[in-house]
């Protein structure tokens, strides 16, 4: 109870602390769930910080890093329950945010001149995400063609006017890249297979998860099982318990590891191959790492019905069979075999499908900053 309640006053305060401070003191500010959105940002704040800008940054984690440790230049707040009430009064030149749906549920549109919309994934804006979920952005900072192509047509089919699109790219992809080129493997000795779903009904690990992994070990495989974040979260209230299964099934094994957190991205460096499904992470793992993707044939996650009508494929779907190969759950262990001894064959050919799909490689924190500072400059 004591908890709650400092959380609650701690909220309140930081509120109040936001709304009265003058805007030109926060002329841009980001808004983050939770701690793990940082990830997408980082990149964007620290060149907007190098350049002198000065950033608010607004985060719904009550223990993110960033409360008790802010860089230099940047004010965090915290606000959580009482976002509607922040997002009512917001009058900031510009809000960057990852959150989908704005001005469809309970958050509303804020008066801010600019809604800049920061993607958290590669996967295609109308299939991965509801109906109208990007209805009431100005800007997007898209990360390749397929963004920007399709943001047209959604908006063009909902009788919309076209938002400001720029070509910036993906920092997160690019901190992957980079981190790759150093990371040294924990276990050179062993080739080591992740196994990183998407989350929702139909997922592998919902799916096939123990004859996944039993597949993977038959093999002699070290494996990481990799949940996605929602499976601890009430959006997909089943996800707690199929992962306690794995890890009843496979608890005495110690070359099976389940990783409940996504603090680090170790486990993309480590894998020699990653198994998975619809999950952007699997864009993120093969661009980034320039090795392939075994992917479980499941239904694919569809949140649009209306999808199709724009006339456009998906992300997801064109890229797979380029980045990987698809197979039945039985058979994951020998395609993963044989994508092991030819991962190096992959690596040319993953690295020109990277320049072709996605925009500014290794130079998406630069643009984005570029972008987000003139855009806070802009005279209305």
């Amino acid at each position: 109870m004591f908890k709650g309640l400092k959380s609650t006053l701690a909220e309140s305060r930081d509120l109040g602390r936001l709304l009265t401070t003058d805007p030109e003191e926060r002329p841009i500010v980001f808004y983050a769930e939770d701690t793990f959105t940082y990830v997408q940002y980082e990149g964007y704040v620290s060149s907007l910080l190098a350049a002198g800008r000065k950033i608010g940054y607004v985060t719904s984690a009550a223990h993110d890093p960033l409360l008790a440790d802010p860089p230099s230049g940047l004010q965090p707040f915290y606000v959580d329950k009482q976002l509607p009430r922040l997002f009512e009064k917001l009058d900031s030149k510009v809000l960057a945010i990852t959150m989908p749906d704005l001005g469809q549920f309970q958050v509303p549109v804020p008066p801010v001149e600019t809604t800049a919309y920061v993607f958290h994934s590669l996967n295609s804006t109308h299939t991965a995400y509801r109906t109208g979920a990007f209805d009431h952005y100005d800007a997007f900072l898209c990360t390749g063609p397929h963004h920007v192509a399709e943001l047209r047509a959604l908006r063009s089919q909902r009788g919309l006017p076209e938002p400001e699109l720029f070509e910036v790219g993906y920092y997160k992809l690019d901190r992957i890249i980079r981190d790759h080129a150093a990371y040294t493997k924990k276990w050179p000795t062993d080739t080591t297979v992740l196994v990183a779903p998407s989350w929702g009904r139909g997922n592998i690990l919902e799916a096939h998860g123990a004859e996944v992994v039993s597949a993977l070990r038959a093999e002699g495989f070290r494996v990481i099982v990799r949940p996605h974040p929602q499976f601890f979260h009430s959006l997909y209230p089943e996800g707690e318990g199929i992962v306690a299964g794995l890890e009843r099934q496979f608890g005495e094994d110690p070359l099976v590891v389940i990783e409940k957190s996504i603090d680090t991205e170790d486990s993309f460096h480590e894998a020699d191959v990653m198994v998975s499904d619809w999950s952007g992470a699997a864009y993120e793992y093969a661009l980034g790492t320039l090795r392939p993707v075994a992917f479980i044939e499941t239904p694919q996650k569809i949140f649009n019905d209306e999808w199709q009508e724009i006339g456009l494929g998906s992300f997801e779907r064109d890229l797979r069979s380029q980045v990987g190969q698809i197979v039945e759950p039985a058979a994951v262990g020998r395609l993963v075999a044989d994508l092991v001894h030819r991962t190096t064959e992959w690596r040319d050919e993953l690295e020109a499908i990277r320049r072709q799909v996605v925009f500014n490689i290794g130079k998406a924190a630069e643009v984005g900053a570029e972008v987000l500072g003139a855009l806070a400059e802009r005279k209305r």
